[in-house]
Order: C-alpha cells, then structure tokens, then sequence
C-alpha cells in the first residue's frame, strides 16, 4: 500500500474535467428525482415523501453494481467503463420519460448502476495520472462534480418543469448524458491501454470488499463513508419537501437554497481537499467535516417561514460545505490505502459502503419523517448519523497512527 509515480499520459487537467464531466452527468440523473418531486409525485398520484423510496432503488443497484466495478474496469477499462455509465444514464431518462409508476424502479436501478461505473472508472484514472502530492485536491475537484450536477438540476429543472413540463427536465439530462458517451471515445484507445481482458479470473464480486476489511483504515473509512452518504443524501433529497412544506416556499425557490446546498458542497470539497493535502492530516479533516454536519442537522430543527431569506441562504451554504466535504478526501485516500493495481476494486468496495448508507439513509429518512410529521424534526434525528460518522472517523485516525 505505497504511493505510486504517475506514470507519463495525458495531461491531469484533461483527465480531471472529463472525469468531473461525467460525474456531473451522474449527479443529474441522480438529482431529477428529487428536485420535481413534488410535481412528479402529483403526476403518479402518490406523496412526495415517496422520493426517498425512489433513491433509496436508486442506490440499491448502485450497491450491487459496485459489487463488480473494479472487474469491469481492469478488464473494458475506466474510460469504456464511463461511457457505459453515461448510456445507462441516458436509459435512466428514456424510463422515466414514459410517466409510469411502475416504471420509475427501472429508471432508478439505469442511474444507480450509471453512479457506481462513474466513480470506479473515474478514481482508476486520478490514481493512475494524477501527482500523489496533490492527490486529496485532484479527488476533490472530481468529485465536485457531483454537487455541481445538483446545483444545475436544482436551478434549471424547476423553471422547466413550471415552463413546460417535467419531461422536458429528464430530456435535458438524457441529451447531456448521451453526448458525453460519445465524446469519450476520443480518449477511449489511449486511456484503456491497461486494460486486462483476463481480469474476470483474477477477481470476484466481493474483492472489493475482502480488500477493505483486511486493513483496518480502509475498514472504518468505509464504514464512516456509510454515514457521511446517508446525511449528505438526506440533505440533497429533502431540502426540497422541507421549505415547500413547511417554511412556505414555492418550488423555485426552494430550488435556488438547494443549489446553494450544492455549490456550497462543491466549495466545501476544494476546501477540505486542500486541507488534507496541506497538512497532511486527511483522515481528520473528515472527522472535523462530520462533527459540523452534525451541528447543522440539529440547527435544522428551528427552520421556519419566519427566517429571514439571507439568514437560511447562509445557513445552507455552511450547512453544504460541511455535508458535502468528505466525499473527495475519502475517495483519495481509499485510493492512496488500497493495494498495489487494485485502486478500481478498492474504489469499489468502498462504494459498496457509501451506496449503502444512501441506500438505508433516504428511506429510513421518510418512514421517519411519516412518524413524526415533521421534516425539521427528522433532520434533527439525522444529527446521529453524523455522529457515527465523526466516530468512526476518529477510529479510522487511531488505526492510522497504530499501521
């Protein structure tokens, strides 16, 4: 578990946009969801809690396919492993266009599997080209592709689906998504030249997963990756629901303080990633990210029509940063940890763990919230998954020190 030399290819900035490109294709299919519920939800005849059901199918498959990433990039490749994810992507929307409850399982599972080939491909090739001295800032400029989908979703999919309809939002990610698989096969010869068409035999479906457990870092980081996914998700998927029900906003609206949660996230992420990097201290600037998130779920309780809009802009701004900081840090030194040639299976199983955490985090999140009847009240019971997240962070910092 060393640090390897880059070895001589394309230039980091080429490969870090194309990368941050398709996660941001990702993202969006991920984001539509939620950000029309309360449309959608109408159009099916059903609540719009019932988002957190559709992310939680979503991420389901994500967990699954995660299950196998790291083979299917060793033997295609990352690149070809990344077009794959943006047709499926794209396959997400064709589902979803048809208007069908029946049919929006189908459309979750296409995203959920497009997200997990996204993320595996993506690290194999930061770890593969990217300076190890700027590692932590590199994962996290990619990953700020997530949060950036969302935000663009969050401002421009309100506006058309109040303009035209809900299915002119899925057109648009479904155009953006099939776009980029084309693109790609542009760097596809010379990226997957590492290729192994053997890797089938050489892996199985859990090595991810066998290869965290075995070194106890790993181990507690993807544990931790489990709860940091489960509020950050909480947060994107619910903000919506939350300030149109209960603090009095209309969808627009409550749209723009979502993508300030996401452009925030993606500041947080540059921040956090540069932190790492400069003190060289990665593991607890997760712990620290963890411990403010929690502080914003339990701020969260006292949210209401009566605060001022500048007052809630702010606080969804820090309230992003710290919910959405981790996810670069954690990818860069799941790939720093794991072993030799083994950073996409890694990567792999450690979304296993983090699409685990979306997977249980919205749903749990509704039935919660359908108890309580109170979308302020259950982020205040989100305050505990945060918590986990900082101890086992903490746990993570100890097994360092000890290896």
């Amino acid at each position: 578990m060393t640090d390897t030399k880059p070895l001589p290819g394309p230039s980091i900035v080429v490969v870090v946009l194309v990368t941050m490109a398709v996660q941001i294709a990702s993202a969006m299919g991920i984001a539509i969801f939620p950000v029309i519920a309360p449309q959608l939800a109408q159009m099916l005849g059903v609540d719009a809690s019932w988002v957190g059901y559709q992310i939680s199918i979503l991420f389901g498959a994500a967990v699954l396919m995660s299950c196998f990433v790291g083979t299917v990039v060793l033997r295609w490749g990352a690149c070809r492993a990344m077009q794959c994810s943006l047709w499926l992507c794209a396959a997400g929307m064709v589902a979803g266009l048809a208007g069908h409850l029946l049919l929006m399982p189908l459309a979750a599972i296409f995203v959920g599997a497009s997200t997990a080939l996204a993320a595996s491909g993506a690290s194999h090739l930061l770890f593969r080209f990217g300076p190890p001295q700027h590692r932590n800032l590199i994962f996290s400029i990619k990953q700020t592709g997530v949060p950036l989908g969302w935000a663009t979703i969050a401002l421009i999919a309100p506006a058309l689906t109040v303009a035209f309809s809900w299915r002119v939002s899925l057109l648009a990610v479904l155009a953006y998504s099939a776009a980029g698989a084309l693109l790609l096969e542009r760097w596809r010869r010379d990226w997957d030249d590492d290729r192994n068409p053997r890797a089938a035999a050489q892996t199985n479906l859990l090595s991810g997963v066998v290869a965290l457990w075995r070194y106890p870092t790993l181990r507690y980081l993807a544990m931790a990756g489990f709860f940091f996914s489960f509020v950050q998700l909480c947060l994107g998927s619910f903000t919506v629901n939350l300030l149109v029900q209960e603090a009095g906003y209309g969808l627009v609206a409550a749209g723009v303080m979502l993508s300030l949660v996401q452009v925030a996230g993606m500041a947080g992420r540059l921040v956090f990633g540069w932190f790492a990097d400069r003190s060289g201290r990665a593991i607890a600037a997760l712990l620290a990210s963890s411990l403010m998130a929690g502080a914003g779920c339990i701020a969260s309780l006292f949210i209401s029509g009566s605060w001022p809009g500048p007052a809630l802009a702010l606080f969804y701004v820090l309230f992003g940063m710290v919910a959405y900081g981790w996810n670069g840090v954690m990818h860069a030194q799941i790939a720093r940890l794991s072993p030799p040639g083994m950073v996409s299976v890694a990567t792999g199983g450690m979304m296993v763990w983090v699409f685990g955490g979306i997977l249980v985090g919205p749903a749990l999140f509704a039935a919660t919230y359908r108890a309580i009847g109170s979308y302020t009240t259950t982020f205040g019971v989100l305050a505990a998954a945060a918590l986990a997240s900082a101890v086992l962070a903490a746990v993570a910092v100890r097994a360092e020190r000890v290896a």
